[in-house]
């Protein structure tokens, strides 16, 4: 599978986040990749970036976003 460019990249981070945003009491892995069809790695791949740049945490098995 072709590599994203960082447009694209930037895209998704993005539309991962607004769904944290929306999804206030938390949310799963297992439910961000069902709900955006990602594979569970991808979407923790993303989680990760959000987390080093301070945008996403974790709590038990749940992400949340400030």
């Amino acid at each position: 599978m072709a590599r994203l460019s960082d447009g694209e990249h930037e895209e998704r981070q993005n539309l991962l986040l607004r769904l944290l945003r929306r999804l206030r009491g938390g949310v799963r892995e297992s439910e961000i990749a069902e709900e955006l069809g990602w594979q569970r790695r991808t979407v923790n791949n993303y989680l990760n970036d959000l987390k080093e740049e301070k945008k996403a945490y974790r709590e038990g098995r749940s992400w949340f976003t400030d």
